[in-house]
């Protein structure tokens, strides 16, 4: 019997396994695909795109997967490439839905969707946990503790009130001319743009600039929309490989948990082998789920053989905006473009507060934006090879918080039916368009897009975490309504989502749930 079972290793699963191990005996159970062998990339990718005769088989795939979505529904331009597949590997099959107005995302990879976020990094506010039943007193010394691990790059400057204190803060990624020159523009217009409630600053990464617990720096590639695993990026798998080394956990991999039964002294996980089919089933003192809001939420109604309950489901609304700078067409690309995320813009408008992240224009595919602009292909090409340097994108977040009509099901055939029936309103459109030109950049608000939702994957709120909890919530210390035993640590504890990224929140709570559980107790 283990003394605590967790199901799933992404950024929560991880966190929660890292804080218990070492002390109690701990079961991670995962499918846990992880990628193909990959291949040695030196140099940058547009040096080895110079190079190199064929990157056919790297850049574009046997089965054209990096043209993906020139023909079927679009996934994130990080989830298509060959060597990134295997983020979304039979999700479709290992974790059915019907979806309508939503556009589900889930990884049964080792280390779930981290493999390819977006790396930033933020402390939530006091105002961002409203509603929420834990303060930022009683997250803090966990944000210390996952940030010393994990490594965190970035400044202290305008942004600091919305970020908050790093103990240990690395110097930032190094920004690209087009990012140095849409901040030079805003320190020139600061007071206007102040007026207009709008702040610009650098990216709090989990991105390595000095060399941190044996992984390397960031070098620049720009492959991060071609190849995982760069290990000056973190991701929650280097974590699982360190504790299965070091013999903190015992990590069961390609096994799906079907459903769980509590009993008076332990728990008992029902699972799935997903390459034999054969039933298997664990027992634990204790279970924490950290399978992901929606597949944690599955896995409850699953076990309580519930087809008529709908629960709540959040994600934070998108808008996106191309950005151009003239004076970089035609610019060679540098050694410091990247394609992360290299500055945050917030926007304070009618009491709500939105964060949005520029991207640099050089990772993409040219395929990816080429009937994006209004010429015939071969100009587009033309005009993209010239365009890459000059390029950016605002991807603004929004907050959410639950509204009727968007909630999941399972249905009665075992499949999850997802809803979204509100459209939200996406409102400082004309604000952030005039402060982008007022920087430098040119941009139109006929190019705004409006992916779907869903797109933002920020998933959270569908166990959400109360003071005095209900059926299908969780009380402060994580613990699921009526039981004793069943611990929920992911983005579902959530009621409610500011426009922030949330992984290092999620990563931070879940290690405060998994300390305080209360063994001795049970």
């Amino acid at each position: 019997m283990f003394d605590a079972i967790v199901v799933g290793s992404g950024a929560a699963g991880v966190a929660a396994a890292r804080a218990l191990s070492g002390t109690r005996s701990i079961l991670v159970l995962d499918v846990g695909h992880r990628p193909p062998p990959l291949p040695d990339t030196e140099g940058t990718l547009n040096e080895l795109r110079q190079h190199s005769p064929d990157l056919f088989h790297f850049l574009i795939g046997e089965r054209f997967e990096s043209l993906h979505n020139l023909h079927n529904p679009p996934v994130s331009l990080k989830l298509k490439a060959p060597l990134m597949t295997y983020i979304l590997r039979d999700a479709a099959t290992l974790s059915p839905h019907r979806a309508t107005a939503f556009q589900a995302v889930m990884s049964f990879a080792a280390g779930g969707l981290a493999n390819a976020w977006g790396a930033g990094v933020y402390r939530f506010t006091p105002s961002d946990l409203t509603d929420f039943p834990v303060t930022r007193a009683q997250l803090d010394p966990f944000y210390d503790d996952v940030g010393a691990h994990i490594g965190i790059s970035g400044e202290d400057d305008d942004l600091f009130p919305l970020f908050g204190h790093e103990p240990v803060l690395q110097p930032p990624v190094q920004l690209s001319r087009f990012a140095a020159d849409l901040l030079r523009g805003y320190r020139r217009r600061k007071p206007g743009l102040a007026a207009q409630g709008i702040s610009l600053g650098r990216t709090r990464l989990a991105v390595l600039t000095r060399p941190h617990n044996n992984r390397p720096v960031y070098r620049y590639g720009n492959y991060e929309f071609f190849r995982p695993y760069d290990r000056a990026i973190y991701n929650p798998a280097f974590t699982l490989d360190e504790l299965i080394a070091a013999n903190r956990i015992v990590y069961e991999p390609r096994h799906l948990a079907a459903s769980y039964r509590e009993h008076s002294d332990h728990v008992e996980v029902i699972s799935r082998h997903t390459e034999t089919g054969e039933i298997q089933r664990f027992q634990g003192r204790t279970l924490i789920l950290a399978a992901g809001a929606i597949n944690s939420a599955k896995l409850v109604l699953q076990s309580n053989r519930d087809h008529d309950t709908r629960l709540p489901l959040l994600d934070n609304p998108m808008a996106c905006l191309p950005l151009f700078r003239l004076n970089r067409i035609g610019q060679a690309l540098e050694p410091s473009d990247s394609s992360l995320g290299q500055l945050n813009l917030i926007c304070r408008h009618d009491g709500l507060v939105l964060q949005g992240s520029i991207y640099g224009g050089p990772g993409p595919l040219r395929s990816d934006l080429i009937f994006q602009l209004p010429f015939a292909i071969g100009a587009n090409l033309s005009l993209l090879r010239r365009l890459a340097v000059a390029t950016g994108l605002l991807m603004m977040f929004y907050p959410c918080d639950p509204v009727a009509g968007n909630d999941l099901r399972l249905a009665p055939d075992g499949v999850l039916e997802i809803r979204c029936g509100t459209k939200p309103l996406l409102p400082a459109r004309d604000v952030l368009l005039k402060a982008m030109r007022s920087m430098g950049c040119v941009a139109s608000a006929a190019m705004w897009q409006y992916p779907a939702m869903g797109a933002g994957i920020h998933y959270a709120g569908t166990l959400p975490m109360r003071t005095q909890p209900g059926r299908y919530q969780l009380d402060p210390a994580g613990r699921l309504s009526g039981t004793r035993r069943i611990f929920v640590a992911d983005g579902a504890a959530f009621p409610r989502l500011p426009a922030k990224n949330l992984t290092y929140t999620i990563m931070a709570n879940a290690a405060r749930i998994a300390s305080s559980i209360p063994f001795e107790a049970l």
